[in-house]
């Protein structure tokens, strides 16, 4: 390898990182998992109560959809809602320090992973869902 093709290399990574931060930045999402308890930051505890719940969640979830939506889009916001509500119910009988705008993010990964809904009908849905 040529000795002069090193420093451009080490330059692309440094700009490369650069732009990567200030993107990160300028969506909000660099400092979105927090070590510290400050307002709107996510906790570690938090990060690993909404991955078991989750995961422990997904199939009801699948269930739940196939058994109370027809299919129809203008019927997802109040399918949703009803499920937000019993999972954030059985979140708070378990004492999981999880609020609704995380089971939100929960169930739309679900709901992809499921592949139910299109992506456009899940994400007009879920504006409609408070």
């Amino acid at each position: 390898m040529n000795h002069f093709l090193l420093p451009f290399i080490a330059f692309d990574l440094i700009v490369t990182l650069a732009v990567v931060i200030a993107v990160l930045k300028l969506r909000g999402r660099l400092l979105a998992v927090s070590f510290s308890t400050t307002p709107g930051a996510v906790s570690m505890d938090q990060l690993r109560a909404l991955g078991d719940f989750a995961r422990e969640q997904h199939p009801h979830i699948g269930e739940y959809m196939r058994a109370n939506w027809s299919g129809m889009p203008d019927q997802l916001p109040s399918v949703l809602t009803g499920l937000l509500n019993e999972l954030e119910s059985t979140a708070k009988e378990r004492n999981l320090p999880l609020d609704r705008g995380m089971l939100k993010a929960m169930l739309a990964s679900s709901l992809r992973s499921h592949r139910i809904g299109k992506g456009s009908e899940r994400d007009e849905a879920f504006k409609q869902v408070a």
